[in-house]
């Protein structure tokens, strides 16, 4: 069983413009089929407040209608990957354990 913790946290941007924070995993099963293991992964989105001058981001689930917390991503539709940077990650696992409560 993957434990939900700070290691191995990204940042994808999906060639659909979509950005997803998760725990990814990679496996030499992954390397062979072209497939991510995603653990929890999260889609990002972003509002600019032209009134306020301010941004706000929220966390959902990415794929809500399962239960499911590991998924596989074709590395295919994946423009670019990086670490998930050390102000998200604790916004990132409280969205999480939030919504598996």
């Amino acid at each position: 069983m993957i434990e939900l913790d700070k290691e191995n946290l990204k940042v994808i941007r999906l060639d659909n413009g979509e950005i997803i924070f998760s725990k990814v995993i990679v496996t030499d099963k992954s390397k062979d089929n072209g497939y991510l293991e995603l653990h929890w992964p999260m889609k990002v989105l972003m509002k600019f407040d032209d009134q306020t001058k301010t941004s706000q981001l929220a966390l959902l689930k990415w794929l809500p209608f399962t239960d499911n917390t590991q998924i596989p991503l074709s590395t295919r539709s994946i423009q670019s990957v990086s670490d998930l940077g050390i102000n998200y990650q604790d916004l990132y696992l409280n969205s999480v354990n939030e919504d598996n409560s």
